[in-house]
This record gives C-alpha cells, sequence and structure tokens, in this order.
C-alpha cells in the first residue's frame, strides 16, 4: 500500500507543477517550496526545543491558534514552527502568528520526511483535523517524536479507516483528540484507543477573538439603517442563491465577503456595491451592498446582520458557520454540510437551516428570523469552550 500512496504522491506533485502554469495558486505551491529545505537550515539554524504544528489551510489554523499560545505558555523556551499545506492559508497567516516560522510543507515523500525531520528535530508534533501524510507520520514514529491530531473527525464513510496500511499507522500516533463521540467509537473498534473527545478547538479561537473585538461605527450605521443580510464565504456556486435575491430584495443592506479575494471584482461587476476598503474611506454611501475586499475581518462582520449565509454548500462543501452562529446570529447553508458536525447539531437547535435553493432561502428570511433564539447557539459553544484546555492537560501530564 506504501507504493501506492507514494506514487499518487508523485503523481499529485507532476499535477501542480503542470497546474502552476496557468493557475495562480498552485504556482505559489509550487513557488512556496523552492528551497524549502535551505531555508530551514537557515532560519531554524540548529534551534532547540521546537514544537512542529501543521494545518491544511486557514480554517485549519483557527484550530490550532489558541493551543499554540498555551503550549507557548507551558515553556517559554519552545519555539513554534507552523507549515501549511495551501498557500491560502500560509500566505494570510505568515505576517500574523504566534508562531516563530511559518513555511510551506514539503510534499510528503520519504525522502522529503526524512530530510524535514532531521533538520527541525521536532520536540512534539501536531497534525490538524484531517492532515494525514503517511511519510511524515512513519519518520515522526521512528524517531519516537510525540505525534498528535487535533480537532480529528471520522465517520464511518472515512476510506482511512478501511485501509490497514493508515490504520496501523494511527495506532502509532501518541493520541487522537476528536470532535465527537463517533469517532472515539471508530477509532476504539479499530483498537485505536489513544484518543479522547474534547470538541473543536477552533470554539476556543472564535470565541477568544469575539470577547477582543471592538464594533465598528460605520458598520453599526450601516446595518441600522436597513435590517442586514452577510453572504460570507461565497463561491460562484452561490450566485444563484444571493445574487438573485439581491436584485428582487432592495429593502435589505448586504455585505459579501468572497472566499477568494481575487473574486470581489467578479461580484463587484454584476451589482450596484462598493468594496469595502472604499466604504471605509467615504462618509457616506449610497449603495446598499459592500464587499469584503480585507482579510481576515470576516468572523467579526456576522454579529452586525440579522441573519447569514455561508457559502460552499453548492460546492465542495460548507465553510465555518461556527463563527457567524457563536455570536448569536441564524446562519442559512447549502446542501453539502453532512461532514460537519456543527451544521448537524445547530440545525436540530433550529439555530441553522439548510437551504436547497433560492425559494428556500426566501422561506428562511421570512420565517427563521422571527422564530430565532439568540441564546440557544450562543450557549452551544459556551459550553464547548476550553477543548484546548483539556488537550494541555493530556499532553503535559503525559510528557511529565
Amino acid at each position: 500500500m506504501i507504493i501506492i500512496y507514494n506514487i499518487i504522491i508523485h503523481f499529485y506533485i507532476l499535477l501542480i507543477r503542470i497546474n502552476s502554469l496557468i493557475n495562480t495558486k498552485s504556482k505559489k505551491w509550487v513557488k512556496g517550496r523552492e528551497k524549502i529545505f535551505k531555508n530551514l537550515k537557515t532560519n531554524i539554524n540548529n534551534e532547540k526545543n521546537i514544537v512542529w504544528f501543521h494545518c491544511a489551510s486557514l480554517g485549519e489554523y483557527q484550530q490550532a491558534k489558541q493551543l499554540i499560545k498555551s503550549v507557548k505558555k507551558q515553556d517559554f523556551s519552545i519555539k513554534i514552527l507552523l507549515t501549511f499545506f495551501s498557500p491560502s492559508g500560509h500566505e494570510i497567516v505568515k505576517k500574523n502568528t504566534e508562531a516563530n516560522w511559518v513555511f510551506y510543507l514539503p510534499s510528503d515523500t520519504l525522502s522529503n520526511a526524512k530530510k524535514f525531520i532531521s533538520i527541525v528535530k521536532p520536540k512534539k508534533v501536531f497534525f490538524i483535523k484531517s492532515e494525514f501524510w503517511f511519510n511524515y507520520m512513519e519518520i515522526i514514529n521512528r524517531n519516537n517524536i510525540p505525534l498528535y491530531h487535533i480537532s480529528s473527525v471520522f465517520t464511518k464513510k472515512s476510506i482511512l479507516l478501511r485501509i490497514r496500511f493508515c490504520t496501523n499507522l494511527f495506532r502509532k500516533s501518541t493520541h487522537f483528540f476528536v470532535q465527537d463521540n463517533n469517532s472515539l467509537k471508530l477509532l476504539n473498534s479499530l483498537d485505536i484507543k489513544n484518543v479522547t473527545v474534547v470538541g473543536d478547538s477552533r470554539v476556543d479561537s472564535i470565541l477568544s477573538d469575539l470577547s477582543k473585538y471592538k464594533k465598528n461605527t460605520k458598520l453599526i450605521e450601516f446595518t441600522s439603517n436597513k435590517p442586514t443580510i452577510i453572504f460570507g464565504s461565497v463561491w460562484p456556486e452561490d450566485e444563484h442563491i444571493y445574487l438573485d435575491f439581491i436584485k428582487a430584495h432592495e429593502d435589505y443592506n448586504y455585505i459579501i465577503a468572497p472566499h477568494e479575494i481575487k473574486y470581489s471584482q467578479q461580484i463587484l461587476n454584476k451589482t450596484t456595491s462598493i468594496l469595502y476598503s472604499y466604504f471605509l474611506k467615504k462618509s457616506k454611501i449610497k449603495e446598499n451592498v459592500i464587499i469584503i475586499d480585507n482579510i481576515g475581518i470576516l468572523k467579526y462582520l456576522y454579529q452586525y446582520c440579522k441573519i447569514a449565509y455561508v457559502g460552499g454548500g453548492f460546492g465542495k462543501g460548507i465553510h465555518n458557520i461556527s463563527e457567524a452562529a457563536a455570536c448569536g446570529t441564524p446562519v442559512v447553508f447549502g446542501p453539502n454540510y453532512l461532514k460537519f458536525i456543527e451544521a448537524h447539531d445547530l440545525i436540530e437547535l433550529k439555530s441553522a437551516r439548510k437551504i436547497t435553493n433560492l425559494q428556500e432561502f426566501n422561506d428562511a428570511i421570512i420565517s427563521f428570523i422571527p422564530s430565532y433564539e439568540k441564546n440557544i447557539a450562543i450557549n452551544y459553544f459556551k459550553k464547548r469552550e476550553s477543548a484546548v484546555d483539556k488537550i494541555i492537560e493530556i499532553i503535559f501530564s503525559q510528557s511529565n
């Protein structure tokens, strides 16, 4: 199986390199890994007491952020190395993080894994959510380095749990900190016993960020003028919902936050709107649509709005709905949400709704807002706070 896995990895690298000729994101993926080992050696320079965190992208970083802070508090001599698989995480976080160094993760070949571990020599390793890179895991094991999996989720459909090669490696990991009891039961059934249910560590980051945020007076004025609907993390696949609704309803104000900033110009061309960067500079605006062209502020915008539509549900899967729900804003999303525990929970609590078409979105606006009980969602997240404290307690009790 490892032979097949390595063939897939090398084939994937080849495809990315070919795609980088025409795709900006793939080009960043390739360029970010150029001279990676030389840069690691130059920057790390035989540093000791390094703890390595690896995230796929920005969403996983939100699950790691508070944990990184807490790990550093345990021992101020600890240095944090943070790696990303995706440019959408690396490019945003590299200038604003608790980490000492931020790099791309070299591709998961056996030679890369050996070289990376020999340079970094991490004291502990944290892989966030679904990041399972098996050559790295094997080399980490061989070097007797504790490996922790944070905020992982498994279902009966999880392919990795059906492959013996994968489950054998999972048994060698130091600990799995999973989000739900179902994941615990599935891992235990495969004789993977080093598992604890702690919930989603992202909740700690969300609540911490909200507690420190000071509201923007211009946004308060804009959202007080008319009831405001926010469309967060949207893609072109979501246009049949938000563009059609906006065209038919001038009695609302709107905030649109594209999942990728480059998409904001396309939305601007299709709406009578203003970019957020210009909105902040103008004393008065006539537009009723603001398009967000800044990175990192979406999580603060939901609290200004009467209802939130979170994108991705008509594509690969919904984006972060917790940021909206945690501040007490009713949440609506498309049908592809099955892998997300919080979506199921919030639907059951009547704090979120799934839609499949524009008419259902219209119905949600009419019936959802009046019946919504804000405190139910807020309390749901408050009860799930402190995942990081639970993780820290187990990790450092094991290492003592």
